[in-house]
Parts: structure tokens; sequence; C-alpha cells
């Protein structure tokens, strides 16, 4: 079984309740743990990330140096569970999925840590 199978095999369930912000909205975002989908102005997709605080991570994409290209919105959904470990373990697992799924073109490796999956 190669990686892509034994990841597509997970059943891993996205959360529905994604939220999206612009640049100039980022200060609404909580500063939790979370997923995010970097969107450039032909509503492409760029990027995903994960950060256990989403507002400093979305400001740092949103003032820092951008990899060739304008960012318009950014989609994110909250992962929060009982214990920091577990959370971590969930933001890796979403962020493999997403990255082998949709294939971001500035993901530079095209892949995510396999350390949570098989």
């Amino acid at each position: 079984m190669t990686e892509w199978q034994s990841i597509t095999n997970l059943m891993v369930e996205i959360p529905e309740n994604e939220l999206e912000v612009s640049i100039e909205d980022y200060k609404t975002v909580e500063k939790k743990s979370g997923v995010y989908k970097i969107y450039n102005q032909d509503g492409k997709l760029m990027y995903i990330g994960q950060s256990e605080n989403l507002r400093r991570r979305l400001y740092e994409h949103f003032n820092g140096k951008r990899k060739g290209y304008f960012i318009e919105k950014v989609r994110f959904f909250y992962v929060e569970c009982e214990n920091r470990f577990i959370t971590k373990s969930y933001l890796d697992m979403y962020e493999t999925y997403l990255i082998r799924k949709l294939r971001p073109k500035y993901n530079v490796h095209q892949t995510a840590p396999m350390r949570y999956i098989n």
C-alpha cells in the first residue's frame, strides 16, 4: 500500500464549519489552533498550513514575505481537543490530508510529514 492509498483510506473527515477571512479582517480570527488554506485573487488555492495560533500565523502571511502571489482570502477551521498532543496530531493529519488531496502550488514538498499516518 502506498502512502497516498493509506492516507485516503483513513476516512478523514474535514470539519464542515470552515470560515473565511480577508486581509482586513484577520484580527477577527481567534488565537486558537487550526488549519488554513490561502487563495489568490483568482480564487486559486495557493497554500495550506496549520498553526497553534491562527491569528498570529495569518498575520505573518499577510505582513511577511509573500511567495509570488497576492493573498485575497483565507479559509480555515479551528481544531480543538482535550490536550495539546492530540490537537497537534489532528493538525498534522488534517494538513497532510488536504495537501495531498488538493496539491496547492506553494506547499514546497507537496507532502507533509507521515508521522501520524499508517
